[in-house]
């Protein structure tokens, strides 16, 4: 099945990284590179660094050692011009060499650096996307009971979350560069002292420990202000998705209030963690600042007598610690992005499992239309184990024929229209057309077939057009688009609009009437031309009048096709061929309108209830 993995209740975090990476596509070459041109930069940065102590070494005396250093000697060698035309000041032509090589030096690295990180950014991008897409995918394959049960704000979250894989990869391409510029560094600060140097290596230990306090606070923060976060986003979809009802009931004031309540315990939380997180650099600045002035004061009582020409040699070396000292702190940003990006990791590593997912089972036989008929065996449905909806139901649905169930609301009708169309898995065998299990055939090959009218009408915020001829892979001309919306009974009202078929209809189709709305789905329905067609209460948001002529144009459109009708109204189920009466999930009668009626058992009473006549 596309996108399943695996269902085991607990993950190793290197098979979480090696999904990741896959995920987002990483190949060898994307982190080699990279961590290639970082080394090249670095080691740049160490020639630039190394050339600054004979540089300093020959201000404070005489450059004429320099002749004596294995590289230097070299290039003095190939550059004779240069000291004849300065042989007056050869210091200063040694001296002018050398800053040339410093500033070449430097200059190469920047550039190489740059080219690194662009690199690494157009690949980070690029990773971002792949993620966001796939989970965007992943999230297509559940089944509807994962929706049914899911907040779409938590859904747009996780999708969110794309952003916190995307920092991590900056902090470790981040990461790479400063540990070979670390190398390079206590390379060159070894060549000066390495007893300074393993001092200064002693300071890390200190760096990490006096930090590990902050981390936990940290940790402890970020998982606070995500729990948040999930709450906010529940809050923001549900009022915008209830406007009308928080109007209705004036509870505009108490919305604000639970909402301005949320907000301000992220403000707080935010603020603690910044609070929390600005305190590493402080710490980290006192630390490396007394280490410093330590080994400046060790090298001053040492030097300061005996060789004080070396004591320039020593500013470049803590001129090298004073760069690479901050650099350790990459172990502990590291352990605290992880720690800030550990919630959200958490929750899209929740998606990549299969648990709680309700895939629906997909087949491979393509379905090519319905021969002979659809029978329903002995199905049972649950959409919680202790809630049983459909009970040992069985009935059939033969070719060119029209169906109707008809029952009290929670009856289970619904639910056997959203398992045929295969929204919800149905346990083997229970639903067979042409005598083969529903769940062999591809979902899409089913669907195609099939065109359904729900009671909820579903319209994205686009225009008329566009929603009518959604899920269409076929070019609809103008003149079947006007045909089609007159069969509906919409086309005069679309024509009074000032953008006729391009009007936008806002969120979920707000700017149009439950009549409106339902007659865009019926000509959404009409376009497609399947030769099932299953109506949901198609015509329950219409007046009379409108119902009548949306009567006439459904009967024309169920016109030698088989038809599935959900409904109570006289005018939907009086032309029908068998009608289904469902009560608490359980048929209990099963006839055409005269049988049903001559019975007057219980459709009968509906039909007193209802005042069908």
């Amino acid at each position: 099945m596309k996108h399943r993995f695996y269902s085991q209740k607990s993950i190793s975090r290197i098979s979480i990284l090696k999904k990741f990476l896959r995920i987002m596509g990483v190949k060898p070459h994307h982190i080699l590179l990279p961590v290639f041109l970082s080394f090249i930069a670095a080691s740049f940065d160490g020639i630039g660094l190394s050339l600054l102590i004979p540089l300093a070494k020959g201000m404070v005396s005489d450059f004429g050692f320099a002749k004596e250093i294995p590289i230097l000697r070299d290039i003095l060698a190939v550059t004779p011009q240069l000291l004849s035309e300065v042989s007056f000041a050869p210091n200063k032509s040694i001296f002018l060499l050398i800053v040339i090589l410093i500033f070449i030096a430097v200059l190469l690295k920047n550039v190489i650096s740059y080219i690194s990180f662009t690199l690494s950014s157009y690949w980070t991008v690029w990773f971002k996307c792949n993620i966001h897409k796939f989970l965007f995918d992943r999230f297509l394959s559940f089944g509807k009971l994962f929706f049914d049960r899911t907040s779409h704000g938590y859904i747009t979250m996780v999708l969110n979350y794309t952003d916190v894989v995307m920092n991590m990869l900056e902090i470790f391409e981040r990461s790479v560069s400063n540990l070979f510029t670390l190398a390079v560094y206590f390379t060159v600060m070894a060549i000066i002292s390495w007893k300074l140097t393993v001092v200064t290596l002693l300071i890390f230990p200190l760096l990490h420990y006096s930090l590990i306090k902050i981390i936990k606070k940290l940790q402890d923060t970020a998982l606070l202000r995500n729990r948040s976060w999930i709450e906010m986003n529940k809050k923001i979809f549900n009022i915008l998705s209830c406007i009308p009802l928080i109007k209705s009931y004036s509870k505009e004031e108490e919305t604000k209030k639970a909402y301005a309540k949320i907000v301000e315990e992220i403000r707080r939380l935010d603020f603690h963690t910044l609070k929390i997180f600005k305190m590493i650099d402080p710490m980290k600045e006192l630390i490396i600042t007394i280490a410093l002035l330590l080994m400046v004061s060790i090298v001053a009582l040492l030097l300061a007598k005996d060789k004080p020409s070396e004591i320039s040699i020593f500013v470049v070396f803590f001129y090298a610690a004073r760069k690479s000292l901050p650099m350790f702190n990459i172990f502990n940003e590291i352990k605290a992005a992880f720690v800030r990006a550990k919630p959200p990791l958490r929750e899209i590593s929740k998606v990549l499992e299969d648990k709680d997912k309700f895939f629906v089972f997909e087949g491979k036989k393509i379905f090519n239309g319905l021969k002979e008929k659809i029978e329903f065996v002995h199905l049972n449905f649950s959409y919680m184990e202790e809630i049983q909806v459909l009970k040992d139901v069985s009935f059939s649905v033969e070719k060119c024929k029209k169906v109707a169930i008809v029952g009290p609301t929670g009856a289970g009708k619904t639910t056997l229209i959203s398992l045929l169309m295969r929204f919800y898995d149905c346990q083997p065998g229970s639903i067979i057309i042409d005598g083969t299990d529903i769940r062999n055939f591809t979902s899409k090959s089913l669907r195609y077939t099939m065109a359904f009218v729900s009671q909820e009408v579903l319209l994205f915020n686009d225009t008329l057009k566009n929603n009518m001829i959604f899920g269409l892979d076929r070019q609809i001309s103008e003149n079947e688009l006007i045909e089609t919306s007159k069969k509906a009974r919409i086309y005069d009202f679309i024509m009074k609009l000032p953008n006729g078929f391009n009007t936008e209809i806002g969120d979920r189709g707000v700017k149009l009437s439950g009549g409106e709305k339902q007659r865009i789905a019926i000509a959404r329905a009409f376009l497609k031309g399947s030769e099932i067609l299953m109506l949901d209460e198609a015509t329950s948001s219409l007046d009379s009048k409108t119902e009548k002529l949306i009567q006439e144009a459904l009967d024309e459109a169920t016109k030698d096709r088989t038809a599935i009708v959900i409904a109570h109204r006289i005018s939907t189920i009086k032309n029908v061929d068998k009608i289904v009466v469902l009560e608490e999930g359980k048929i209990i009668e099963e006839g055409s309108l005269d049988e049903l009626i001559g019975k007057k058992d219980k459709f009968f009473s509906y039909w007193e209830a209802q005042k069908f006549y």
